[in-house]
Order: structure tokens, then sequence, then C-alpha cells
């Protein structure tokens, strides 16, 4: 699914141009879209809403709002304009004012009748916010608190075109004071502020709607972000044969677990095996082997040397490699600890499988101070970072990290060479041979729990062994690992479910993806 950003919507509209479709004409179109999409909202809510406040800044989006507010009047309704910031600055929003203006629609003017503005806006049955756009940066200066206030105190049903004011359409911020709608009418595209926590949380409900920009127009932008739907997702999984068998399906090798935390191993190969994988081995200290055996029916169970903590051995190393070639994907890390032994087990593991390996948690902590060991591999890596692990591997403050994801994920993918999932609300997913990044936009705080990412790395791995590539095994496997905890918490809540409900999920939407 495509996703703009503040700059590639602005390249589209200039290619656009060019083609003819000039840009009082996308304004016009933009307004119109708009005006259809809210029309068909708030009659199906109630007939009776016919009062609306358009609240319009200077600029284009301004623009596209003093359009909306001809269409709504020539259609019956009773509207109000409210100029939040003087009087239209571009040539496309001066010609769509003066249309309006035409119509004899009342204007107020805000920075001269504060009070009438605000009341206006209290008494609409419908609040339009056309101020800012995508265009927005810097602060919602103090001048507009008082309208921004009254916009989100209001009663009427709250519609915001493109991007609700006082949200960066390129991240995830927004302004304390910024405009929170009910519906946000994203124009052309998405924006990365459309599905990027906090940013999305201000969008209420997202409605895409076309303006008539051909579709060769956005070939001509350098797309750097993109999302899936379920749709989408659904085309990207592995086809099942009905004449088939086991081996089709691939066979997953989890290195995973200790004494002290079995239950990683478990969460791992259980997420790996309800995901379609033909046959899992789960490798983990012989200390574990009867919980193991208690809880995995389906797995092959492989127990290995331990150390006197209950943690791997590096003396399990020479088994390991005997039988490396028997697996089509390898996923290691969870619950393993740091004890000595386990660096020796990853970086032999790396270095000597020929099929993806998925290094999560202490796989990630214990190779960050030897990232030159990536680059001896001779098979497809994915790193399953969160943002704590991501801080040891490149060295970076965790806030840091925080205050621009993607740059981060895809400048460490490019340097490592690998597929790097960068977990965390908005999970990206960057691949080294991608310039594009991938955004998720399922999942919920109810993930914010310890196996949670066990979960993930045993989906990723399931995926890879039945033979995606690793950019579509990560970015299928973190949308619908975000897609079952949304279901789980919808049953259950954020706060009560559990990474196993993750897992109970799994069948389902398997199911749904089949009919």
């Amino acid at each position: 699914m495509r996703l703009l950003s503040c700059e590639e919507m602005k390249q589209v509209e200039q290619y656009t141009s060019k083609f003819g479709l000039s840009y009082q004409r996308m304004m016009e179109n933009a307004g119109a879209a708009c005006t259809r999409n809210i029309r068909s909202i708030i009659e199906r809510e109630s007939s009776m809403k016919k009062s609306v406040v358009v609240v319009c800044g200077k600029g284009n989006n301004g623009g596209d709002g003093f359009v909306i507010a001809r269409k709504l009047s020539e259609n019956g309704y009773n509207v109000c304009i409210v100029l939040a910031t003087g009087y239209p600055s571009s040539e496309e929003a001066v010609y769509m004012y003066k249309m309006a203006v035409d119509l004899s629609i009342s204007t107020v003017w805000y920075d001269a009748d504060k009070q009438k503005a605000v009341s206006t806006i209290r008494n609409a049955e419908v609040i339009i916010d056309a101020v800012f756009g995508f265009s927005f940066y810097g602060a919602v200066k103090t001048d507009l608190f008082e309208l921004f206030s009254a916009m989100n105190n209001a009663t009427g049903i709250k519609f915001s075109v493109d991007i609700p004011s006082g949200v960066y359409c390129n991240s995830g911020y927004c302004d304390p004071n910024c405009f929170i709608a009910d519906y946000t009418i994203a124009i052309s595209s998405l924006k990365p502020a459309h599905i990027i926590h906090p940013a999305c949380d201000c969008c209420g409900d997202i409605i895409v709607a076309s303006i008539g920009i051909p579709e060769e127009s956005f070939k001509f932008v350098n797309n750097s972000m993109f999302t899936l739907s379920k749709t989408e997702v659904g085309h990207l999984l592995p086809a099942r044969k009905a004449v088939s068998h086991k081996g089709d399906f691939g066979h997953l090798l989890s290195i995973c677990g200790s004494r002290r935390m079995p239950g990683a191993a478990y969460l791992a190969a259980k997420a790996a095996l309800r995901s379609g994988v033909g046959l899992v081995t789960a490798a983990f200290p012989k200390s574990i082997y009867s919980i193991m055996a208690n809880k995995l029916n389906e797995a092959l169970l492989w127990p290995l040397d331990e150390n006197e903590n209950g943690s791997l051995s590096k003396n399990a190393i020479p088994e390991l490699l005997e039988n490396l070639d028997k697996y089509s994907a390898i996923v290691i890390g969870c619950g393993l600890t740091q004890d000595e032994g386990i660096k020796e087990i990853v970086e032999a593991v790396i270095k000597n499988s020929k099929v993806p390996v998925i290094i999560d948690a202490d796989a990630i902590n214990v190779i960050s101070d030897n990232l030159e060991i990536l680059k001896e591999a001779s098979c497809p890596l994915i790193l399953t970072p969160h943002p704590k692990e991501m801080s040891r591997l490149i060295k970076m403050p965790t806030d840091i990290i925080q205050s621009d994801r993607i740059k981060w994920a895809k400048e460490t993918a490019d340097a490592e060479n690998v597929c790097l999932v960068l977990k965390g609300s908005n999970t990206v997913v960057a691949h080294f041979e991608n310039p594009r990044v991938y955004i998720n936009a399922s999942g919920n705080s109810g993930l914010s729990k310890g196996g949670s990412g066990d979960v993930l790395a045993g989906i990723i791995g399931a995926f890879c062994a039945q033979g995606m590539n690793t950019e579509r095994a990560a970015t299928s496997a973190v949308y619908i690992h975000g897609h079952c905890a949304d279901l789980a918490s919808d049953r259950l809540s954020q706060m009560g479910m559990l990474p196993t409900d993750v897992i109970d999920e799994l069948a389902r939407v398997f199911g749904d993806f089949e009919r």
C-alpha cells in the first residue's frame, strides 16, 4: 500500500501539473472528493446535521476547505467559514475563497472576532479542519490555542482534510494543541502520520480519497515507505497445494531457551507450528526437556549440552554444525541468556548456515560487540531488535533511535546487509536490497509483554522455512503478529492478553486468508 511523505506528495503534484491537471483542478477535485465522503458519513449518522463550520488556513489545505464549504452550501448545508490565519495566500486558495464568497457563505475572521469564531464552532454540528495540512512544522502558535481548543471540545462530528492540523506528516509527532479528528480524509495517498503513533491516534477513521492524479505521477517519485493491508498480506503468503506433504512446507530449527527462560523456546516453536511450517525442531538445554516435551507435542525435540547455569554450552557447537544442512531456516536467540559460550554458538551458526537465520533477543545482544560476524555469513539474515537491543547493536541512545526509527532501521540494514525488524509501536522493517521501508500499522500495547518477540521470531522463521524471501517473511509476519494481537485484545483486553493468546489467534487469521 502506497505511503508518501510530504516531500514525495509535493513531487507527485508537480508531475501531475505537467500532465495537464492544474493545481487549481487538483484542489477542486480534492474538495469535491472530501465533500462526497463527508456527506456520506454525516448523512449516515444523522440527516439533521446541517450546521457546518469549515476552519481554513491560508495555504492550499485551506483552499481545499473553501471548495468543501462551497459544495456543502450548494447541497443545502448551513455553512460558515472561519479564517484561522488570515486571508488566503496561494493563488489557488484565493480563487476558491472568492468562489465561496460569491455564494454568500458567511465568513468569520478569527483574529478579528475570536469570540464569534469560537461560538460558531461550539454550535456547529459538523467541524471541518482545513488549517495546516501536510506542510505543518514547528508548533501551533499560542494565538491559535483557543481556536483549536474550541474545535476539539465541540460536540459536532469532526473531520480533517488530509492530516489533522498540528500533526507532522512524516512522523508520529503531534503538537500538544493539535486538532483531534473523528475522521481524516487522506488526499490521494496515505501519509506516515496516518499510521504512526501517536499521530494516527489524532486521525480517527481514515479514508483515502482519489482526486484524479494519474498513476504515472506516482511512478516518478522515489517512494521510500510502504505499509500492508490484510488483503495484500494474504497475497504474499506461500500457496498450499492440495497434494502435498510436510516436507513441502519446510523444516525450521529453533535454537532457543534456557533453564531460566524455557517459555521463550516454547513460544517461538509453538508460533512457528501455528504458521504453516511442515516441521519444527526445537533445540534447547537438556535440563528443560521435560518442560518442552510436556508442552510441545508437535515439534521434534533436540536437547543439547548445557552449562552449570542451564544455558546452552559451546560443547553443543559440533553437534549443531553437523546437522545444520537438514533445515530450511533457523531461529536463534529467544531466551538463550548471555552466558559464556552463547556468543560462540551464535557466531558458529551465522558463519556456517546456508539457510535464512532469524537472529533475536540474546543472539543480538551477544554479537553486538562484533557486528563484523554478519559480514561472514553466506546466508540471508534477519535481525529483530527491540529499541534497547537496537541501542546495544548500533551504540546509539534509545531515545535517539526512537526519534527517527525509519532512518536508523534503514541505515543499519544497509550497513550490515541484513533485513532488520525494529520492533515496537509501528514496527519498521528495512531490507538492504530494497530502498523502501515497511511501516506496520497493526498491533497494540498488549504486545508490550515478555514473550511477544519470541512469538514474532517463530512466525518469521516459519515463513522463511516455507520459502518466502526474508523481506516478505518479515513484513508479513510483523503484520500478522500485530493483527492477531488486535484480535486477542478485542477478546481479552490489551491489559489481560498474553503472548499465548496471540498464538491462539493465528489459526483463525490464516483461516481467513484461505477462504
